[in-house]
């Protein structure tokens, strides 16, 4: 298994929102120096939290500042602009970060954003489905494209600078439904399952959850024969994360932080979202609720890593947990629930980290120091 990071970013209204980019240049950083694979950076317009309109421009800064990690927008929201100009800026970065982008894509999931826009609702998904293709044929082929389509049309287009990488790393949010993840099996993509959907949530069928997720990328890449272990390989959770030396002591650093996030998202209408009955008011949404039937990943180094085997299981195989970043406490304590993370869970599911243990305990079995 990999390890990364997810960041919308979230920073409530009250920060300073200057030094917040500051802190997430600084958190992509810190992430490189603790053997994190992977950093996604998200876009929105509206909300007053995640203040990130081009994740673009976060992604080219900080590409300067490290050397290994990979970094992706998570996602460019395709309804809201020009395919080919997504296509140009994001083929531009690509060689700016030599190689180190995963091209990150998604349908705008604030409703806010989409009422900024004027987008119907209805219109989110098959413009985004156009744009990809659009992205897809000017990143991939040597030929001019052209394109007409119900929503852009293009004639002998042609990318002056194309990507960096040979083939370039797509990836697809999906919210509401299991079409992107269908999308993503069928074509090797790597899909990124949201921070608040269940693993299992029963026959509730407003949103998906990540059995259906994984069921419906799977199916999807038997039928175009892409191996089942590429495809799980792929797929990318995004989790709730938060490490300290116990359970109860994770709860009460952030149980006031959670509160202002999920009030936010509760206000945006995305409460239905993470609900497993129909029946459930929003009131039911409580942290200990959340923390337990989602699940979240928090506690101790050894609570952790148990809630991680157990997702791994229910879910059975994924490539790469992204860890959400968030500013439910103090930078000190957050950096330091990451570096326990890296140092007590992260070896557990990483097969060069488990072969030196084992040779650990034989050494001390056949009494050799």
């Amino acid at each position: 298994m990999k390890f990364g990071f997810f960041t919308m970013p979230e920073h409530p209204p009250i920060e300073n929102w200057t030094l917040s980019y500051d802190r997430d240049i600084a958190a992509v950083v810190e992430a490189e120096r603790l053997g994190f694979h992977e950093f996604w950076i998200g876009e929105h317009h509206t909300g007053g939290f995640e203040n990130v309109p081009v994740p673009e421009f976060m992604i080219a800064k900080a590409s300067a500042l490290t050397h290994t990690i990979r970094l992706g927008t998570g996602v460019v929201n395709l309804p809201y602009q020009d395919p080919f100009m997504v296509a140009e800026r994001l083929a531009f970065l690509d060689h700016l970060t030599h190689g180190r982008l995963d091209y990150g894509f998604g349908g705008g999931g604030l409703p806010t954003d989409k009422a900024l826009f004027g987008l119907e609702p209805s219109e989110a998904a098959p413009r985004t489905n156009e744009a990809l293709e659009i992205i897809w044929q000017l990143l991939t082929s040597e030929d001019p494209v052209s394109y007409e389509g119900v929503y852009w049309k293009y004639e002998n287009r042609q990318l002056q600078v194309g990507p960096y990488q040979d083939v370039p790393p797509f990836a697809i949010a999906g919210l509401t439904g299991t079409h992107n993840y269908a999308k993503c099996g069928e074509r090797g993509w790597k899909p990124l399952s949201v921070h608040f959907a269940p693993i299992d949530n029963g026959t509730y069928s407003l949103a998906p959850d990540l059995k259906a997720m994984g069921a419906a990328m799977l199916e999807a890449g038997r039928r175009s024969g892409i191996a089942e272990s590429t495809t799980r390989e792929n797929w990318r959770i995004v989790r709730e994360v938060y490490v300290t030396d116990d359970r109860n002591q994770a709860m009460n650093d952030i149980r006031e932080g959670v509160k202002r996030s999920y009030d936010y998202l509760k206000g945006l209408g995305l409460g239905a979202l993470m609900k497993k009955d129909e029946t459930m008011g929003d009131e039911s949404l409580t942290f200990e609720w959340m923390a337990e039937n989602i699940p979240w990943i928090i506690g101790s180094p050894e609570e952790c890593t148990r809630q991680l085997q157990e997702l791994e299981e229910e879910v059975g195989g994924f490539g790469t947990l992204l860890i959400n970043c968030r500013d439910w406490v103090t930078t000190d304590k957050w950096n330091r629930s990451l570096e326990m993370f890296a140092r007590y869970v992260m070896p557990n599911f990483q097969a060069n980290q488990r072969m030196a243990r084992r040779q650990k305990m034989a050494n001390v079995a056949l009494g050799i120091a």
